[in-house]
């Protein structure tokens, strides 16, 4: 039992979410606790590997898989955006690095700079990221 004090209904209702969020994240990381590089890493690595298996398809499947993959950079974008930065450089400067191998390497929104997630510690939840992908699909 939690017990939840606040000067107003507004900042009740934020407190409760809060805590329903934390306590849904903990049941997921319970039940299966595999981790994937966050901070926008996992969509940048998505998006690499599906440009090739769209320009092997032909036709209009060509055109779907591409712009799929395109899609799943807003991400690291969005993330960027949110937190005040020059989003197009960033997102440039993480296909960059991607393309140069580094599958773990995210966006460092301290310091404005792509970074490898991992080391840094920041992770997302693989049935997070299976969920989110097959339900916007």
């Amino acid at each position: 039992t939690i017990i939840v004090r606040g000067s107003t209904q507004n900042i009740l209702d934020d407190v409760e979410r809060a805590i329903d969020n934390a306590v849904n994240v903990f049941k997921a990381t319970i039940r299966d606790g595999r981790l994937l590089a966050g901070a926008g890493a996992t969509e940048i690595e998505l998006s690499k590997r599906l440009q090739p298996v769209g320009e092997a398809c032909p036709g209009l499947d060509q055109y779907a898989i591409n712009k799929f993959a395109e899609a799943l950079q807003i991400i690291p974008r969005t993330l960027a955006e949110n937190t005040g930065l020059n989003a197009t450089a960033l997102v440039t400067s993480l296909i960059a690095s991607h393309q140069k191998g580094n599958d773990k390497d995210g966006i460092n929104v301290d310091e404005g700079v792509v970074a490898n997630a991992a080391e840094l510690g920041v992770y997302d939840l693989l049935i997070s990221k299976h969920w989110g992908i097959k339900l916007a699909v």
